[in-house]
C-alpha cells in the first residue's frame, strides 16, 4: 500500500474480499466434511471466488478515486437484493455492511463536490 496516498484505505473492497474469502473457506470445509449437500459447498465456493474478485476490483477503484462510484454501488446493491430475495437469511446480509459504508462515502463525496461547485 502506498503510504503517501491521499485517498483513504479501500475499506469497501477489503470487506468484500474478506466476505468472499469467508464464503470460499466455508464452501471448502462443507465439501471436505460432507456435512452439507455438494450444491451448497459449490455455491459458497463459487460466490466466494467471485466475491473476492469483486472485492479486489473495488479496491482498485477505491484507491484510484478515493470512493466507490455510484454505478459500482448499484451493481453491488442489485447483487445483494437478488441474493436476499432468494435466501433472506444468508451471507448476503453481510454485504450490507460494505454497501452501507460505500454509499456513505459516495454521498459524502457528492456533497463535497456540490459545495465546491457552488
Amino acid at each position: 500500500m502506498n503510504m503517501n496516498s491521499k485517498t483513504p484505505p479501500p475499506l469497501v473492497g477489503s470487506l468484500l474480499t474478506v466476505i468472499g474469502a469467508g464464503h470460499t473457506g466455508l464452501g471448502v470445509v462443507d465439501w471436505l466434511t460432507k456435512d452439507q449437500p455438494t450444491e451448497l459447498s459449490f455455491w459458497f465456493t463459487g460466490f466466494g471466488v467471485v466475491g473476492m474478485a469483486l472485492g479486489v476490483a473495488v479496491m482498485e477503484v477505491e484507491r484510484a478515486r478515493g470512493y466507490v462510484p455510484g454505478p459500482v454501488l448499484a451493481a453491488v446493491a442489485a447483487m445483494t437484493a437478488f441474493g436476499l430475495a432468494f435466501e433472506p437469511m444468508s451471507g448476503f446480509l453481510t454485504v450490507l455492511v460494505p454497501l452501507g459504508i460505500g454509499v456513505a462515502g459516495w454521498a459524502k463525496r457528492r456533497s463535497v463536490r456540490t459545495v465546491h461547485r457552488g
